[in-house]
């Protein structure tokens, strides 16, 4: 339904504004090389993904036939879902949060809420998004491509993420990685 798109559309992009307000608001410091490098690789396969949803939307490539109204309200379901989860994630880690993979000073081990289960919280909430924008648009081809490459990129992010809290919290940071999971609890 060609109401439903629009209405995904409006709040994906008013979704983008604020997050990425927050998010880029608290960016602290000089970044390491891997830091920028793994931050352009999400842009640009979030751009990616989300120009071949809409496109598959739009076209009707992967349409859902007779359930594409109760697809598409399932899709914004999970895209609300994802921006609550990386909300929260967001919050709880508080000012420890930002664009850059850098570890604060007086940084420490994060195991409330949502951390409590796995260490990247945040990602999960912005896969689960970006998975129901693409559902809500009404095309499970454009929700599987953009929630590919987006977590291609994410997996790319994770690694240089944990590599740099290993080394700046050491072994509270890998007791930590025996107890949780990068992203989905007890699977990975």
């Amino acid at each position: 339904m060609a109401f439903l798109r629009v209405l995904t559309l409006g709040l994906f992009l008013l979704w983008l504004v604020v997050d990425n307000a927050i998010v880029f608001g608290r960016r602290r410091q000089a970044t390491s090389r891997d830091s920028r490098v793994s931050l352009v690789v999400i842009l640009i396969a979030k751009w990616i993904g989300v120009g071949a949803a809409i496109t598959f939307g739009m076209l009707g490539l992967g349409g859902f036939g007779a359930l594409a109204v109760p697809a598409q309200i399932a899709g914004l379901v999970v895209f609300f879902a994802g921006v609550a989860i990386r909300s929260a994630a967001i919050a709880q880690l508080g000012r420890f949060h930002t664009p850059d993979v850098a570890v604060q000073p007086g940084q420490r081990v994060v195991e409330v809420g949502l951390y409590r289960h796995v260490r990247h919280p945040s990602y999960l909430g912005g896969l689960l998004a970006l998975f129901g924008f693409g559902l809500g648009l009404g095309s499970w081809l454009g929700a599987l491509v953009l929630l590919g490459v987006a977590l291609a990129a994410y997996l790319h992010r994770i690694g240089a993420e944990e590599r740099a809290l290993l080394d700046a919290l050491g072994a509270e940071y890998g007791e930590y990685c025996k107890r949780t999971r990068r992203l989905i609890p007890g699977i990975y």
